[in-house]
């Protein structure tokens, strides 16, 4: 047995087994079908479509078909296959923080290009970038007009250029 259909015998014995229905009857179908559709109610679109690919893989008992039949990639049906729990359907909501990296990079910003980005902007608030930039080079900081771009479209919520404080 090779270790494709290792997986797809044990993601479907998964299913089968938590419910203990078969599937390939009819009384079985109905049973799985009005419990799964009592709880897919509340789900997403997309949790919804996710759900019809296990339907499909439970019917047909082939991944392969099923992701010729939706247009999807093996490795996509076998990542949802693998978070289907048919007890939680929530499992097929797709997590915005699951698919969030680790560790996130940091900007490197320099302190004095902030402050010395932030009192020229005081100063003018016209001051764009390039300008910005070529102040800076003249005074001996190396920066490019892309990280004090970057740095002004970040900073645009915590600093307010060129507005006095009452």
């Amino acid at each position: 047995m090779s270790k494709f259909q290792r997986i797809c015998t044990s993601i479907f014995k998964k299913m089968i087994d938590r419910k203990k229905i078969n599937p390939t009857t009819e009384e079985g179908s109905n049973t799985y079908r009005t419990q799964i559709g009592q709880q897919a109610q509340n789900l997403s679109r997309s949790a919804k479509q996710r759900l019809k690919w296990m339907r499909h893989f439970v019917k047909y008992r082939n991944a392969r078909l099923t992701c010729r039949h939706f247009g999807i990639s093996p490795d996509t049906f076998y990542l949802w296959a693998n978070r289907f729990d048919p007890d939680d359907l929530f499992a097929l909501e797709d997590n915005a923080k699951t698919r969030r990296p680790h560790k996130l990079r940091t900007s490197k910003h320099l302190e004095t290009h902030l402050e010395t980005i932030k009192s020229l902007k005081n100063v003018d608030p016209r001051l764009g970038k390039i300008r910005i930039t070529k102040i800076l080079q003249e005074t001996g900081h190396k920066i490019s007009s892309s990280t004090v771009s970057r740095i002004l479209v970040s900073s645009r919520k915590g600093i307010d250029f060129g507005k006095e404080e009452a």
